[in-house]
Order: structure tokens, then sequence, then C-alpha cells
């Protein structure tokens, strides 16, 4: 799990915040972001992923984490004899319901994947493997060889937009490198120049490695801030709570978490929770 809010965020939001120690906020910051992941019951921070679907009753196939940054290749029947590959060109995909389905226009080899009543008749469990990206943030790649130490990378991409959201790879900026796989590695940008950005490489990436960063929502980044703010303000989780009403009189206990996730908070956080479980 990663921190979906910095510091700097939490202290401008949470008047609180400044009372207490870098090392304590960036535990709370942790904390609650794992919090709110659970919750939620998905990852926000970019990730590559490779997970094994059933056959399919349906024309297409419902991936499990959005939203969907790329979709890098599809294998049928991955651990049998004989597997078949399938490249992101031969597929339609709707990234925000992570929905992937064949092009009217794909003409290829449909033996034992589609059938009258959906994709992979009869094919079995785990009968396809797919592998892509999934996240709130952008996807980027660089075109040449990175060597370990400092260098300079010119990506496919310094900017863009996802989600309705503006992102540009800036000074400062935390990016995954080659996320999913053996050299998989986080780093802060130093500089940029232009189309290029320098940072420190702990390993070295071969070309086309791919490169992402966070973008979490603004309304998400203010329940964490909101969250937070709960435990510093309520240090007492196990005591009485006067009532929603204020009635005079009349006190309840409610559950630590309660105190935390308000309604308020709840109403945001809501819009992100995977209902499948």
């Amino acid at each position: 799990m990663a921190d979906l809010v910095t510091q700097d965020y939490v202290n401008n939001v949470v008047k609180a915040a400044g009372g207490v120690s870098v090392a304590m906020l960036a535990s709370l910051i942790s904390a609650v972001s794992g919090a709110v992941e659970r919750y939620c019951r998905r990852d926000f921070v970019p990730g590559r992923y490779q997970e094994y679907y059933d056959a399919a009753d349906q024309p297409f196939l419902m991936l499990r984490r959005t939203p969907v940054l790329a979709l890098n290749a599809l294998t049928l029947f991955p651990t049998g004899a004989n597997p078949i590959s399938y490249t992101p060109d031969q597929f339609d995909l709707r990234p925000g319901i992570g929905r992937i389905s064949f092009q009217p226009r794909f003409t290829g080899n449909f033996s034992g994947l589609y059938g009258p009543t959906g994709w992979f008749p009869n094919a079995g469990l785990n009968a396809v493997l797919v592998d892509y990206n999934a996240g709130f943030g952008f996807l980027t790649s660089s075109a040449a060889a990175i060597a370990a130490g400092v260098s300079s990378v010119t990506p496919a991409a310094m900017s863009g937009f996802f989600n309705g959201q503006p992102w540009a790879i800036t000074a400062g900026t935390g990016l995954i490198v080659d996320p999913g796989q053996a050299h998989q590695e986080t780093l802060s940008v130093a500089a940029t120049n232009g189309a290029s950005f320098t940072a420190t490489f702990a390993d070295a990436h071969a070309a086309g490695c791919q490169i992402t960063g966070a973008l979490i929502p603004p309304d998400l980044q203010l329940a964490v801030a909101l969250a937070i703010g709960n435990l510093l303000n309520q240090p007492d989780l196990s005591k009485q709570r006067e009532s929603q009403g204020k009635t005079v009189g009349y006190e309840y206990v409610i559950r630590a978490g309660e105190l935390i996730f308000t309604p308020e908070i709840k109403v945001i956080l809501d819009s992100y929770r995977d209902v499948i479980v």
C-alpha cells in the first residue's frame, strides 16, 4: 500500500497536524491510506497485474481492477501445452469499467476463443491470463534503456490528462519504474528539462520500460486528510460520545472506526468502493 496524500497536503487541511512530529504524521498518513484502500477494496496507486480469469459466458471480459491504464497482453490457455497469445490492438477497451472485447474488425483465429454465447466456451477455470496496468495515475514509457545511477530519461510523454485531471512530470514527482516487474523501483524526479527528466536509479531498465505515477482524485485526498484529522482530534477512541443530535443527558458508545470514517467521509469513499467481493 502507498500513501494517498503528502504531509504538505495534510498540514494545509488539518490544523492539528502541525502539532505532531514529522514521523508521527507519516505514520498516520500510511495507516489511514491503508485503511481507505481496505475500505474501498482496491489499490489506488497504479500497478501492473497478471491475473487469471475463468471462461465467461459473455461477449466481453470484465477486469478486476479499474481504471485500466493499459492492456499489455492476453493469453488463452496460459498453463496448457499450446497457449494462444493476443495483442492489445485486437481488443476494444473501456478503461473506466475495465471491460475488454474483441474489435469487430479482428479476423484472427477465433477457434476455441469465441462462440455464439460469449468468450471461451467450455474453456474451463483460469482459462485466460490478462496482463494489464490499472490505478489512478498516468502511464508512459522510456524508448531508450536506462542505466543505473543518475540518468536523464526522455519518456513518451511528460504530461497529459487522465480521468479529467491533468498530470505532468515535474521536480519532486514520485514515479514507479517497471511496475510489477523484477526491477520495479520507486523514485523521485530530481529535475526536468523540456522533454526529459533526471533521477537517480537503483537498477538498470530496458528500453520500453513502463513509467507510472499516481494521480489521486482530489475528493479522495480530502477524505484521507479529514480521517487523519479525526484521529488527531479524537485521540481517545474508546470514550462515549454525545449523539449527533446533542440530546441532553443521552450518550451512546460507537465503534472506534466510526469516529475515523464519519458519514461525511463515507459519502466520498463509497463512490470508489468496489462492491464486488
